[in-house]
C-alpha cells in the first residue's frame, strides 16, 4: 500500500500550528508495517489542492488528507476534492443531520452558513466523527482512495482508528507487526549503539534509535518474535541500571507507579530548576497519591531556615556542592516526612560561574532512610537544556533508589 499524507491548513505552514495528524496516522500506520511514502503540507489554496489530488491519485493507492472540513469559507476540502473527480457538491442529508444535532446538543443555533460543511462530493463516502459535527468523506480518483477527515487532532484520531483504519486494514490485508520500545534513562546514545552493532541484527529487523531529552528509545520492528525478544533481553539486561521498561514512555509514571506499589512517598527541594522537577512528577495523573512537595529553595536563606542547611555548610562549601545537596534532600524529607526526597543544586548560566564551579555544574541529591547519595554532574547546553536534564537525571537517580530499596 503506496500511502499519502496531506495535512491541509495554510496555518500549518505559518507556524501557527504545529501538524501533530501526520505524525499520529504515520504512527499508527507503521504499526501495521504501511508507513506512509510522502508527507506534505499545503495552504489552503484551491487551485493547488486541487492539482495534488489530481497528481497524487495517479502515484498513491491512499491520500489521507486532515483539515479543511468545517463551515467557514477558507474549509474547502470537500469542494477540492469534488472539482477534482469531476463531480459537484451538494448537501448530504446524513452529514448535515449529524452537524445540526451536535451544534443543538451544544446550544448553538444552526445557520444556513453552517450548510457549507455538508456540502460533500456526490457520491463520496462517509465516516462517522465521534467526537465533532464534520463527518469524513472520501472518493475514488485514478488509483488512489482519498479519505478526508477532520483536522482537529481529537476527532481526526478517533475518526482514523475507529472508521478509516479497519477499511484500510481489510481493503490491503494490513497485518500488525510485533512493535517494541525499549527506553533507557541518562545514557549515552552512542554507549547503546555500540551494544546493538555487536548483536548481528538480521535484516528482517529493523532497528532505530532516538535520543533527545535525556532518554535513548531503541524501537524493535519486524516479525521474527524471537528475534525481537532476545535483542530486548540483551539490552535491558547490558543497561539494567538505565531500563525504564518496554514500552514505558514516561520515567516519572514509572517512579509513580513504583511508589504506589511500595505505599511509599517522595518530595523534592530545587534551586537551580525552579520546580520543573516537581513539574515532571505533577503532569502525570495519580501523582498526588506519591507526591507530597517541593520547596524551591532559590535563595539562600530558604535553604538555611526552610531545609535547615547549616550557615557554615554555606559559608564553607557554597550553595552549589555536595554538602549542600546533601543538606537540602534531608532537610526536605524530614519536613515532608517522605520517604524519599530529591535534591538539586546548580549553575544553569549564563551567569553565575567561576573558575572552579563552571556553567552546568549541578549536584543531585537523593535522599532514603537508609542513606543519602549526591551526584555530581556537568550538563552542556543552555539554562534551559542545563534545567531540564538536571530534572531528567534526577528522575533516574531517584528511580533507581526506589529500586534498590
Amino acid at each position: 500500500m503506496r500511502s499519502c499524507i496531506l495535512s491541509i491548513g495554510s496555518e500549518l505552514l505559518d507556524g501557527s500550528v504545529v501538524d501533530t495528524n501526520s505524525a499520529f496516522i504515520a504512527g499508527s500506520l507503521s504499526h501495521y508495517g504501511a508507513a506512509p511514502d510522502m508527507i506534505r503540507m499545503v495552504k489552503d489554496n484551491r487551485k493547488e489542492i486541487i492539482s495534488l489530488f489530481q497528481s497524487l491519485s495517479k502515484e498513491f493507492d491512499v491520500i489521507l488528507t486532515t483539515g479543511g472540513l468545517g463551515p467557514t469559507f477558507d474549509d474547502i476540502t470537500a469542494e477540492c476534492l469534488a472539482e477534482a473527480c469531476g463531480v459537484e457538491v451538494s448537501l448530504n442529508e446524513k452529514a448535515y443531520k449529524h452537524m445540526k444535532e451536535r451544534l443543538e446538543r451544544a446550544g448553538v443555533t444552526v445557520r444556513d452558513e453552517h450548510k457549507h460543511q455538508s456540502m460533500l462530493p456526490k457520491g463520496c463516502s462517509l465516516y462517522h466523527n465521534e467526537k465533532g459535527t464534520a463527518l469524513g468523506f472520501g472518493m475514488h480518483l485514478n488509483r488512489a482512495d482519498i479519505i478526508c477527515m477532520p483536522g482537529v487532532p481529537v476527532e481526526m484520531k478517533t475518526m482514523f482508528l475507529d472508521e478509516v483504519l479497519p477499511v484500510l486494514k481489510e481493503k490491503f490485508s494490513l497485518k500488525e507487526i510485533i512493535y517494541k520500545d525499549l527506553h533507557f534513562l541518562a545514557i549515552p546514545e552512542s554507549d547503546v549503539d555500540a551494544v546493538i552493532r555487536d548483536l548481528k541484527i538480521s535484516c528482517e529487523t529493523e532497528c532505530i534509535i532516538n535520543a533527545g531529552s535525556g532518554k535513548v528509545v531503541v524501537k524493535l520492528r519486524g516479525n521474527n518474535n524471537q528475534e525481537i525478544k532476545n535483542i530486548s533481553e540483551r539490552l535491558s539486561s547490558y543497561f539494567k541500571a538505565n531500563y525504564l521498561g518496554d514500552n514505558y514512555t514516561d520515567e516519572a509514571k514509572l517512579i509513580i507507579d513504583l511508589l504506589k506499589e511500595k505505599n511509599q512517598t517522595v518530595s523534592f527541594a530545587e534551586s537551580c530548576t525552579g520546580g520543573l522537577l516537581s513539574e515532571y512528577i505533577t503532569n502525570i495523573s495519580g501523582a498526588s497519591e506519591v507526591f507530597m512537595g517541593s520547596v524551591v529553595s532559590y535563595d539562600n536563606s530558604i535553604k538555611q531556615n526552610v531545609l535547615n542547611v547549616p550557615e557554615h555548610i554555606l559559608k564553607d562549601y557554597g550553595a552549589v556542592s555536595e554538602e549542600c545537596a546533601s543538606f537540602m534532600a534531608q532537610g526536605v524529607r524530614n519536613l515532608m516526612k517522605t520517604d524519599y526526597s530529591v535534591s538539586i543544586t546548580g549553575i544553569a548560566g549564563p551567569g553565575g560561574a567561576t573558575d572552579t564551579k563552571p556553567v552546568g555544574l549541578v549536584y543531585i541529591g537523593v535522599s532514603h532512610k537508609n542513606n543519602t547519595e549526591v551526584y555530581k554532574n556537568i550538563f552542556n547546553g543552555d539554562r534551559y537544556q542545563v534545567r531540564m536534564r538536571s530534572a531528567k537525571k534526577a528522575l533516574y537517580y531517584l528511580l533507581n533508589m526506589i529500586k534498590e530499596n
